[in-house]
């Protein structure tokens, strides 16, 4: 059975139970039924997810989006079989959605189906307010990038995000930056580590330090080196810092 042969009725029945699970839902809840939703590439499906994103509630707002952000198997390139109508009512839906989070469904929407011609319009929101907001943006810039050379503009985001309040926020991008960006040289890297290293506070060296210890066996090995060492020079430059000597706490960019 093909999946246009799926019951619809049994489609509503998934959305009902889905909008459960997510007003419900912590880091260890499962989620069966929106990944049920999710195998069922149905234009009944895809039209009542679009539906729900134009909708006044913002739970069924983020419902839709979350289903439209993994309907159905991705391509090689991140397209899904309703990508471009997909991108089409993500985006309208985000000029006036008000409430962060369900816009940080939207913007993950647009990386999960590789819509990189979004990218600027997520970049606008790099500064947001809403933790949540840069978040999605630092998670979704890679897939929006540029495969061959990632984009100075979004390097720059990239940065400016790896030095964020939120350490969530800190670890995508400071993941993207060093595992993929692409196009970019060693030596630069090596000097991104060196510069985020010498502003950042323990938590962001200790970042550092962890994506080091995880670096692919071929890496450049001056890379590896400013990264794994990232924790014992934060040591040295807090040791001539203010705060080494009572002053004001922070090390932050």
């Amino acid at each position: 059975m093909g999946t246009d042969d799926l019951d619809p009725v049994a489609d509503d029945e998934l959305f009902a139970r889905a909008l459960r699970e997510i007003g419900a839902e912590d880091e260890d809840t499962p989620l069966p039924c929106l990944m049920a939703l999710h195998n069922r590439p149905t234009r009944h499906v895809f039209e009542r997810a679009a539906r729900l994103l134009a909708g006044d509630k913002p739970e069924e707002r983020e419902l839709g989006a979350r289903v439209l952000r993994e309907l159905g198997r991705g391509d090689a390139e991140g397209r899904r079989p309703f990508t471009a109508e997909t991108v089409e009512v993500v985006v309208a839906g985000m000029a006036d959605e008000p409430d962060p989070w369900v816009l940080g469904w939207m913007i993950s929407a647009l990386g999960h189906h590789g819509a990189e011609e979004t990218l600027d319009l997520v970049l606008g929101h790099r500064a947001h307010a809403a933790q949540p907001v840069r978040f999605s943006v630092a998670a979704a810039l890679p897939c929006l990038a540029d495969g061959e050379r990632t984009q100075d503009r979004v390097v720059e985001a990239l940065l400016a995000l790896a030095e964020d309040d939120s350490e969530a926020v800190r670890w995508y991008a400071l993941y993207a930056l060093f595992n993929e960006t692409a196009g970019v040289a060693d030596e630069q890297k090596t000097a991104w580590a060196t510069a985020l290293t010498e502003r950042g506070d323990t938590e962001r060296r200790d970042q550092l330090h962890h994506l080091g210890t995880n670096l692919d066996d071929d890496a450049d090995p001056a890379l590896r080196s400013a990264l794994e060492q990232a924790r014992d020079a934060g040591s040295t430059v807090l040791a001539h810092h203010p705060a080494g000597n009572g002053g004001r706490s922070g090390g932050d960019a």
